[in-house]
């Protein structure tokens, strides 16, 4: 399972990138080194609520909006390691039993 600053970052980039701006002009507007901007976008760093509201004022969205993609990417990865766990988990049995 992934961790929420990375998560987090993942969909800041996508964001910025999206929008084709670089780093040094969503950190001026959010008043954020562009040093740290980095670090949260790699999932370096888990931002406050505070920093995330003005990175997201910076891009343009919602703060929920981001917070809503990044549950859904949590939920899909959720999905996928319980889909694998039970593919594997099924798959077990098979194998003994061709084993033997």
């Amino acid at each position: 399972m992934p961790l929420l600053r990375q998560v987090i970052g993942e969909t800041l980039r996508s964001r910025r990138l999206g929008q084709q701006r670089t780093l040094r002009e969503v950190s001026g507007e959010a008043r954020v080194s562009l040093g740290y901007l980095s670090e949260v976008e790699r999932g370096q760093k888990e931002p406050s609520s505070e920093l995330l509201a003005a990175i997201c004022e910076a891009l343009g969205v919602e703060l929920a909006e981001i917070l809503d993609e990044v549950s859904l990417m949590l939920r899909l990865a959720d999905l996928t390691e319980v889909s694998r766990a039970g593919s594997a988990h099924d798959a077990g049995p098979v194998l003994s039993a061709a084993a033997a």
